[in-house]
């Protein structure tokens, strides 16, 4: 199998986005490549650890510069590219392209570049260090032989600059079963829940400045969960005791993903305070938290984006606040608080905003590299032909569990297709219902019949 190192400049397991969606980006490469891991060491992280296929290698950064520790990072990854051979080098940020993109003549790798890290939510707060990352972005784009495009804008932002042969379509995802929580939030007092890293950024002055209006409606608390930025930290604080709020915003430490649907599950209401917007920077993505409050089937309030408007429609998955208007953003805070079932948006509408998870999609690395997709579906479809041409006649499943609409399977609560039903009349559900049981196959029917 080819073999591959994954590097970015993020912690894995890790709460920030970048290192979620590296989690997803593991489980599409695995199937079909021999995968090394190098990311950053957080906290008391082993240095050299295996998680099922995946070999991953840390680097310790113990200098408190930032620009230090992306130094230290890149000398680890110079060492970790001469001491081994690998087909494909897949950088997820600038940082770690530009040592890749210098050894890949000497060393003879293909690297593939992903855009998936956005300007906003990952800046350094460091306007120096954030005008060299662009301009290593952009020597990064012009010299990768592929590249990862989050949304459609960002495609026909790079087709424009000529590069439209090795720029792939790759979305961001959410892995829905994870995040398909059934259970309804506590009934008193509501939560509205922000989940995220804490900074100047990402609009939490306007959400607490909202919620000093929504307190004096409604008796509901607001969670605030994520990394603080330490100069953020007095700022806030003092903000949320001139406004009267001490006792009415919780401050909690980062989540780890695998608890968040959890967390997720007890708010009534999630917010995304801010987002990018295209005009200055169409690379720019939306937040992916948003995809995880749909994925829970939370209410979300979102501002009104671009980058939004790509994956959601306002009054049907979300509702939408003028950015930067606190007013706004409690005016529908309180609409979907006073009417509950705004407050639990249907199951299609979820699955439209959310996308299928990462790891169920095909790789769009593997597909411009030529490696062929080993999926279900093509396997099912090499097994129907076998069967024609052996003259055998094809497997018919039967499987038992909510009805669909219409026909006598629906009435029988049967379901007569092998894979997925249409739409489920108990749950909604535009995919196989976890509620269903394993399918059996039939016995073979005698040979003279």
């Amino acid at each position: 199998m080819p073999r591959v190192l994954l590097t970015g400049f993020c912690a894995v397991p890790g709460p920030r986005r970048a290192g979620v969606q590296l989690r997803h980006v593991i489980r599409a490469l695995t199937p079909m490549h021999t995968v090394d891991l190098l990311v950053v060491r957080e906290g008391d992280q082993a240095y050299v650890e295996r998680q099922g296929p995946v070999r991953v290698l840390r680097v310790p950064t113990h200098e408190a510069d930032l620009r230090s520790q992306i130094q230290a990072f890149q000398r680890a990854l110079k060492r970790q590219l001469d001491g081994a051979d690998y087909d494909i080098v897949h950088c997820r940020d600038s940082w770690s392209g530009i040592p890749v993109l210098e050894a890949r003549a000497r060393l003879g790798y293909a690297m593939v570049y992903d855009l998936a890290r956005s300007p906003l939510g990952e800046t350094t707060l460091d306007a120096a260090l954030d005008a060299q990352y662009a301009r290593d972005e952009d020597t990064c784009l012009a010299a990768a032989d592929l590249v990862l495009a989050p949304t459609p804008a960002v495609v026909a932002a790079l087709a424009g600059r000529g590069v439209p042969e090795r720029v792939v379509l790759s979305p961001l995802g959410v892995d829905v079963d994870r995040f398909d929580w059934e259970d309804p939030p506590a009934a008193a007092p509501p939560r509205i829940l922000y989940v995220g890293t804490i900074d100047p950024g990402r609009g939490i002055r306007v959400l607490v400045r909202a919620m000093a209006a929504i307190a004096r409606e409604v008796d509901a608390r607001l969670v605030l969960a994520g990394p603080l930025a330490p100069a953020f930290e007095q700022p806030l604080r003092d903000q949320i005791r001139e406004l009267g709020l001490g006792d009415r915003i919780d401050l909690l430490p980062p989540v780890d993903h695998d608890q968040l649907p959890a967390l997720l599950a007890t708010a009534t209401v999630c917010v995304v305070p801010a987002a990018a917007d295209l005009t200055p920077s169409p690379r720019v993505v939306f937040p992916t938290k948003l995809l995880e409050y749909m994925a829970c089937r939370r209410a979300v309030v979102a501002p009104r984006r671009e980058t939004l408007a790509q994956v959601v429609e306002n009054h049907r998955e979300v509702l939408l606040f003028e950015p930067g208007d606190p007013v706004d953003l409690a005016r529908k805070v309180l609409r979907l608080l006073g009417e509950p079932l705004l407050a639990r948006p249907d199951r299609p509408g979820r699955l439209r905003a959310g996308a299928p998870p990462v790891h169920r999609q095909r790789d769009p690395a593997r597909a411009a590299l030529g490696v062929p997709r080993a999926d279900r579906a093509v396997r099912g479809a090499a097994a129907r032909r076998r069967r024609r041409a052996e003259g055998r006649a094809p497997v018919r499943r039967r499987l038992r569990g909510h009805g669909v609409r219409g026909g006598a399977g629906a009435a029988a609560g049967r379901h007569q297709r092998s894979t997925r039903c249409t739409r489920c009349t108990r749950c909604r559900s535009t995919r196989r219902c976890s509620r269903w049981p394993r399918a059996r196959p039939p016995a073979r029917r005698a040979a003279s019949r």
